[in-house]
């Protein structure tokens, strides 16, 4: 088994549900590496289970993780005459948005002129002494 660490962005998804309901994801990646004195580009297959499943679904395609996974790597058959690569994410956090992405936030802003009213109690309620700390009052005659 080979654990992996990868920045890699997210080419395209496939989002499924299992009988019990939890999130599986599987789908394309890519990752630059150096190789002969230059950056290259690879693609990763990738699948996911749970918490790391809804990580990278709510980056959706575009969006910049950085993965922790279990790397399964498949020696040539005659279908496929190269190696073939399958990583199971286990851990993933999104350090980029997708470039095609527009954010639409709102954000309440409050104008220099005006200013905020705070609120100051300065009334203190007396706690006896020989209540231990908790309030002693007579809540009978409030109506529940």
């Amino acid at each position: 088994m080979n654990n992996v660490q990868l920045r890699v962005r997210i080419n395209s998804l496939q989002t499924n549900h299992t009988q019990d309901g939890t999130l599986t994801i599987s789908g394309d990646s890519s990752f630059k590496y150096y190789d002969r004195g230059g950056f290259k580009v690879r693609s990763l297959r990738f699948q996911a289970y749970g918490e790391a499943a809804v990580t990278l679904n709510q980056g959706g395609v575009g969006a910049v993780h950085v993965l922790s996974g279990r790397l399964s790597i498949f020696k040539p058959n005659d279908s496929h005459p190269n190696h073939q690569m399958l990583l199971t994410v286990e851990r993933t956090v999104i350090v980029g948005e997708s470039t095609d992405f527009q954010s639409t936030s709102a954000s309440a802003e409050v104008p220099a002129s005006e200013s905020v009213p705070t609120v100051t109690n300065t009334q203190s309620v007396p706690i006896p002494t020989t209540s231990n700390g908790k309030a002693t009052a007579d809540y009978s005659a409030i109506p529940f």
